[in-house]
């Protein structure tokens, strides 16, 4: 199975693009998606050529300070590479990420008190935008947080269930001592509501995604060959 986890890399993370595939590689990932919101400055991306046996790919994760500075970045990002995330914090981050369909994932905050919409779902839908879940909170929180977090997550994948989205798994790794192996995420993903096959399913999207990206399309249905 084509396993891939979509993580970041130093500056942005603790440790390099190489180590961090190295690290994955050894876990049992077939790849990796490195996406800092700052591309540009990773250190060494070069260094992961020499690792065998992974492939690593370089995506970026979509910042900016407003809903029209969103949308122009991801509309200048698109071209340059081949996978795109939002992780959003605000409804107005959320609501762009979910209507534009140069978004390949969009990283859903899972709060009780900021559901994934009907609206947002539907969106999501219509634009073949996959709704990520982050399961870092359920290693991190303990006690009535993490209860919160679990009763946000599985209402959100009742959503995603009923509009037959395509869920995202991700530990959100900022360090190779924060990846988990493939098997250990989809037992983490089970804990959160998900069944083995959907959480599996889920792991193997991005490289779906980044596969799909990597073709040449001249029109909706119409590939270049």
């Amino acid at each position: 199975m084509s396993f891939y986890e979509c993580l970041r890399a130093f500056p942005e993370g603790a440790a390099s693009a190489s180590r961090m595939a190295l690290t994955a590689k050894g876990l049992g990932y077939q790849g990796i998606i490195i996406c800092n919101c700052e591309p540009g400055r990773i250190f060494m991306p070069q260094a992961t050529e020499m690792i065998k046996g992974i492939e690593v790919a370089f995506g970026v994760e979509v910042t900016a300070s407003g809903s029209k500075a969103l949308k122009s970045r991801i509309s200048a990002l698109r071209a340059r590479y081949p996978f795109l995330v939002v992780r959003a914090a605000t409804e107005e981050t959320i609501r762009v990420a979910s209507e534009d369909p140069n978004v390949d994932l969009l990283i859903h905050p899972c709060e009780v008190r900021r559901p994934l919409g009907i609206a947002t779902a539907r969106a999501a839908k219509l634009n073949q935008v996959s709704i990520g879940f982050d399961l870092s909170p359920l290693v991190r929180l303990r006690g009535n947080p993490r209860a919160r977090w679990l009763e946000a997550v599985r209402r959100n994948l009742q959503l995603v269930r009923k509009f037959e989205l395509h869920p995202v798994i991700t530990a959100s790794a900022n360090s190779h001592l924060d990846l988990h192996p493939p098997r250990d995420l989809v037992a983490m993903a089970q804990v959160a509501g998900f069944e083995q096959d959907e959480a599996q399913e889920a792991l193997r999207r991005p490289g779906i995604l980044l596969a799909l990206n990597r073709r040449k399309w001249v029109g909706p249905g119409v590939e270049l060959l």
